[in-house]
């Protein structure tokens, strides 16, 4: 009852004065003020970030990328204004600055002028990075400031994605371009390996003819080396038959004017013999006029004495030179026939070679212009080749750079799936491995064909020095020819004036023999003459006798004088005829003589340049053989590069690149945000802490308007008085929750998880805020009202109501776990966002224990006070 009474008594004096009760009627609400103004204005700011005014300043002037205008500035301002994230206001440089400084906008964004311009440096040495200056007025507000840095991120962000999205754009072009490359690439690989196959085949039949001709070359020296031995042994027997025919034609000279002589000698003597058949005659018609002219007759016969002893001794000279010269003769027509037979021979070997060489020459260059054709063709070949070598290395070098720059660019291609990136990047090191080896196979074509063209041109080098050696064998073959035919028109003449020489000789030796007979009868006759003479006066008869002898013997010597006469004619004649043939013989012989020089100097050429040939041709063949590798290493590589591009063409085909695939590229992460405990605004994260700081200063507003310390009648004891007063705190408390949580509820439309746990929480948590200011006011009166604030100030900052703990200085962290609030607003938190009601229950166990703890202090004190109030006023 006195409980009870005591408690209606301070019902009653807080109704009958209105001083108390209008207070804490105001003060019922200051909870619901508190928090409700608080959060009604934080409940969600960026709800209205539209009217934020901010500057947007856009200097860009735009730049040309692959052909197309960029205008980066212009598209990002069209963002912009369309997000209406902020009130966005297009100024320019000068006006935004003066306005931003005069506190108009709360922050500028600057679009420099280089901005587009940037965006284009991706693939230089030394690329730029896109700009955007932003400029907060911090002075002007602070947390707008902050918001605004969080969306200068969103438009770093949003213009990432932009310049990521148009390098993907160029990118998937440049990729169809690569593709269209690869397949043209491809197309002229497939061309390259069907030239190659032709040029394989082309090399094997060149490689197989150069063997062929190596070997024939080898035939051809052999052959050229015999004909070169024939022809030394040719010159040294024409010089050897020129020295012989030369001196054949001085003996034949001397032989003439032997000759000469001889006939000379012969018409004297057929003179003097045709003088003395007429002598003798008249000696034998006049024998009577005998003795007159015995005188002279013996003188005569004297004189035919010692003439037909000169005769005799003569004809025994001409006898021993008419036997040499037979002998001579028998020599010289056995040499002529054997000449005869050589020029024959050489004729028939001249004829061949004159025959055959023409072919050889014209074989030679038909050798030599294909040989210059080779060398002309391996040449340009060479140059193809090395335009090939260079197109490979351009094409490496290019393939090796878009590699890199595609390297580069694969963390913007980490959107695509793994196997179209794994399909890419296999595509490039295809493409990289088989440009590598067309670089390789068109390097080793161009050092072959390099190779082979520097044989060809040795080859036609070696085969001009042969073509000049059988054209000068050739024209020596020509002169030997003729000089062959000059020496066998001499020789035939030799041949026939030899046989008449031969006859006459015969002729010249029967009538030799004849003289010889007539002479020796002539000096038998003389002497008998002589001795006739002698004897003549011996007797007439022996004269008559020996006069018809001697006429009989001068009638010979007459026959065979003239007959001598009329052979040493035909021997003349044929001795003239022999020194004509020994003439033209060794005319014909000298021109033998020089053409053989020549034919062996010719030779000797023709050998030196068969040995060229062969070194040539085997050289030749060393370079076929190396073409021969290097056409089958080209055309395998070309086939396998054909292939390979042909196979990267596809797969590169197979990119297809839309604006979803950009989109894909400039946003390759999707950011699906899966919240634990979801919290829709600003209010609802903020309604733990605004609505127990709002229940705290309600409580404390409270000991303000209402006397915590003086009862309203006299209390039987402390408990009594401390249940009064919490009877009457706590209603009020009870009622100042339900209005917070009324408007909070329905006004701001907050939702929880449980509408009852949530009243529940918010009237524990005024009960122990309440219980708390009454327990300072109570113990310390005014300076426990300043204690209760100190505890509020320290409350808020270390509650974790707004910033985590974790984030407050340490020494604020302590606090955390000794004060109320921190374990008030882990329980809103719970019931209003997570659901935790576990996490609830227990903070609310926690807060139970701080009002048991408070109201057993101010129980205490009031017991005490009570003691000590009311035990001196009965005393007194």
């Amino acid at each position: 009852m006195l409980k009870s009474g005591l408690f209606k008594q301070e019902i009653s004096t807080i109704i009958k004065n209105k001083k108390i009760l209008i207070p804490i009627i105001a003060v019922l609400f200051i909870p619901v003020l508190y928090a409700g103004l608080f959060l009604w204005a934080f409940w969600d700011p960026y709800g209205k970030m539209d009217q934020l005014p901010v500057a947007i300043v856009n200097s860009d002037k735009g730049a040309a990328m692959d052909g197309d205008q960029l205008q980066l500035g212009d598209d990002l301002v069209k963002k912009l204004k369309e997000s209406k994230d902020f009130d966005y206001q297009i100024v320019n440089k000068q006006d935004g600055y003066k306005e931003l400084k005069d506190q108009k906008y709360y922050m500028l964004i600057e679009i420099p002028k280089g901005f587009s311009k940037n965006a284009t440096t991706l693939m230089d040495k030394n690329p730029k990075k896109l700009e955007l200056i932003y400029v907060p007025n911090e002075g002007f507000n602070f947390l707008s400031a902050q918001i605004g840095g969080t969306a200068a991120e969103k438009i770093k962000t949003a213009v990432a994605e932009k310049v990521t999205e148009t390098y993907a754009e160029t990118i998937f072009d440049k990729i169809s371009e690569v593709a269209d490359g690869f397949q043209q690439a491809s197309d002229g690989a497939a061309k390259l390996s069907e030239g190659s196959k032709g040029l394989d085949k082309g090399s094997k039949d060149l490689n197989d003819g150069l063997a062929t001709f190596a070997e024939k070359s080898i035939e051809f020296k052999d052959g050229i080396k015999s004909a070169d031995s024939g022809s030394k042994k040719l010159a040294s027997g024409s010089k050897d038959l020129y020295a012989g025919l030369e001196t054949l034609a001085q003996k034949s000279i001397e032989f003439n004017n032997g000759m000469q002589s001889a006939d000379s000698g012969a018409n004297k003597l057929a003179t003097g013999a045709k003088d003395l058949d007429s002598g003798l005659s008249t000696l034998a018609k006049k024998t009577d006029e005998f003795n007159n002219g015995m005188q002279s007759a013996n003188s005569g016969a004297n004189e035919v004495a010692a003439g037909s002893k000169n005769l005799n001794d003569g004809l025994g000279q001409l006898l021993d030179g008419h036997k040499q010269l037979e002998n001579a003769s028998t020599q010289l027509e056995d040499g002529g026939k054997q000449l005869q037979s050589g020029i024959q021979e050489a004729k028939a070997g001249i004829k061949t070679m004159n025959s055959e060489v023409p072919k050889l020459v014209d074989g030679t260059a038909q050798l030599q212009a294909g040989a210059e054709n080779l060398s002309g063709k391996l040449t340009a070949w060479q140059d193809k080749s090395a335009e090939a070598a260079a197109g490979a290395e351009q094409l490496n070098q290019g393939v090796t750079a878009l590699k890199a720059q595609l390297t580069q660019m694969l963390p913007l291609l980490e959107s695509l799936p793994e196997a179209k990136k794994a399909e890419l990047v296999k595509a490039l090191n295809d493409l990289e491995s088989g440009s590598a080896d067309l670089k390789n196979g068109t390097q080793g074509l161009s050092t072959a064909a390099g190779q082979l063209s520097a044989g060809a041109n040795e080859l036609s080098a070696k085969l001009n020095v042969v073509n000049n050696g059988q054209k000068s064998l050739q024209d020596g073959i020509a002169r030997l020819s003729e000089g062959s035919q000059l020496l066998e028109a001499g020789a035939d003449k030799l041949v026939s004036g030899q046989k008449t020489f031969t006859d006459n000789m015969n002729v010249f030796g029967e009538k030799f023999t004849e003289a010889k007979t007539g002479a020796n009868k002539l000096a038998n006759g003389s002497n008998e003459l002589v001795n006739g003479m002698n004897q003549l006066v011996d007797g007439s008869n022996a004269l008559s006798a020996g006069a018809g002898q001697l006429a009989s013997g001068s009638h010979t010597l007459k026959t065979g004088a003239y007959d001598l006469l009329s052979g040493m004619n035909k021997l003349a004649s044929g001795s003239s005829a022999l020194s004509s043939g020994a003439g033209q013989i060794a005319s014909g012989s000298n021109d033998l003589k020089n053409g053989a020089a020549d034919l062996s100097g010719g030779m000797s050429k023709l050998s030196s340049g068969a040995d060229a040939i062969t070194s040539g041709a085997g050289k030749l063949a060393d370079g076929s053989d190396q073409l021969k590798d290097g056409t089958k290493k080209l055309s395998d590589g070309s086939t396998e590069l054909a292939d390979k591009l042909k196979d990267g063409a596809k797969e590169v085909s197979k990119v297809h690149a839309d604006d979803k695939t950009y989109e894909q590229m400039s946003q390759p992460v999707k950011l699906d945000t899966e919240k634990v405990n979801h919290v829709p605004n600003y209010g609802t994260g903020f309604t733990p802490y605004f609505l127990s700081l709002g229940l705290f200063v309600g409580a404390l507003l409270l000991s303000i308007v209402f006397p915590m310390r003086d009862p309203a009648v006299k209390p039987a004891n402390g408990f009594n008085w401390f249940i009064s007063k919490f009877a009457i705190l706590a209603v009020l408390g009870i009622i100042q929750a339900l209005i917070a949580d009324i408007i909070i509820l329905g006004a701001l439309d907050l939702h929880v998880h449980s509408v009852p746990k949530f009243i529940l929480f918010s009237i524990i948590t005024s009960l122990t805020f309440i219980s708390l200011v009454q327990c300072f006011v109570t113990v310390f009166a005014d300076a426990g009202r300043f204690l209760a604030i100190l505890v509020l100030i320290f409350q808020l900052t270390t509650s974790a109501g707004t910033f985590p703990l974790e984030l407050i200085p340490d020494f604020l962290q302590h606090f955390n776990a000794l004060l109320p609030m921190t374990y008030t607003v882990s329980g809103f938190k719970a019931v209003i966002s997570s659901g935790d009601y576990i996490f609830m229950w227990h903070n609310l166990t926690i807060l139970f224990t701080y009002i048991v703890v408070f109201a057993l202090l101010t129980t205490t004190y009031l017991t005490i006070r009570h003691k000590a109030k009311f035990k001196t006023a009965v005393e007194n």
